[in-house]
């Protein structure tokens, strides 16, 4: 058997170096599939913030029969019904505290192996814990019963359903991995809400006031932005990303009616539909991978 020359040794062993470059990924390229197996894991959030109502419009209405049951009885024919009508308020900012997990489901990674685009769900649920977001006070609507009292609306729990894209923004040194994450969404979110109506009648002489409750729970369209930005090194086993969003929620409308228990009046209560505002950061990690 002839031995091999020299010079072909080194032309075989060139070509098996070669064979095994392309047959395996190079560190970098195995660092940037570590960095987007990580970018598209489950994420678990904790959220906290303010909860802000915007432009609230209420008005408490007194609609008082007295001189209509009064008219005819002293022969004095029939008169209309007394309706006066008081409009005010102001919103208040509320501390707002929860859970969210993100979940991506659809992807695009480019040919260098890095995360382009995603598709996510997110969801969770967050708290007012009760919290009082509006109040108006009124007096006098019914002269008859020289009424005064409040119309409130407090704030419970939310729980989010949101559907969106993300978009990696710029490129860290360190791990190939993005600077910072924008995410922007939609939805809806079912939102637990209360709107109570309550005051008490000057010429009651039994001074026992009225009292009426609507507890609602809506499904309010949502649309928001965030920004999220990795904290450690995104080849990790459990990165840490921090962030922001903003998210305005559309609820609709609410009455509560009381009659007075002492006098013909019926109190109606009413809550126009406006726009909510939530501003939360978060922190988190992600686990699981894709």
């Amino acid at each position: 058997m002839a031995a091999l020359h020299p010079l072909n040794l080194t032309r075989l062993a060139a070509c098996v170096a070669a064979g095994l470059a392309l047959a395996q990924p190079t560190d970098a390229q195995s660092q940037d599939g570590a960095t987007v197996n990580n970018l598209l894991g489950i994420q678990l959030y904790a959220v906290g913030g303010g909860f802000v109502p915007l432009g609230v419009n209420s008005n408490v209405t007194g609609v008082d029969q007295t001189l209509s049951q009064l008219g005819p009885a002293l022969g004095l024919g029939n008169f209309p019904f007394d309706i006066a009508n008081q409009s005010g308020g102001s919103s208040s900012t509320t501390f707002l505290a929860g859970a969210r997990v993100h979940v991506p489901f659809l992807w695009r990674v480019s040919e260098e192996q890095r995360l382009s685009f995603a598709v996510f769900f997110e969801t969770g649920v967050q708290s007012a814990f009760g919290a009082q977001s509006f109040m108006q006070s009124f007096q006098n609507v019914s002269s008859f019963a020289g009424d005064f009292g409040t119309s409130a609306v407090n704030e419970f729990y939310q729980i989010p359903l949101l559907l969106g894209g993300t978009v990696p923004l710029g490129r860290l040194s360190s791990d190939g991995g993005p600077v910072a994450l924008f995410d922007f969404y939609g939805g809806v979110t079912l939102d637990s809400w209360q709107q109570t109506l309550q005051g008490s009648e000057a010429n009651d002489p039994t001074g026992t006031g009225f009292y009426g409750q609507n507890r609602r729970f809506t499904a309010d369209p949502t649309v928001g932005l965030g920004l999220r930005v990795p904290m450690t090194d995104l080849k990790s086993e459990l990165p840490i990303f921090v962030g922001v969003n903003a998210e305005v929620s559309f609820r609709p409308g609410s009455v509560v009616t009381v009659p007075s228990q002492v006098f013909p009046v019926t109190y109606y209560g009413t809550v126009g539909p406006h726009a909510n505002l939530a501003i939360m950061a978060r922190i988190g990690i992600a686990f699981g991978g894709r």
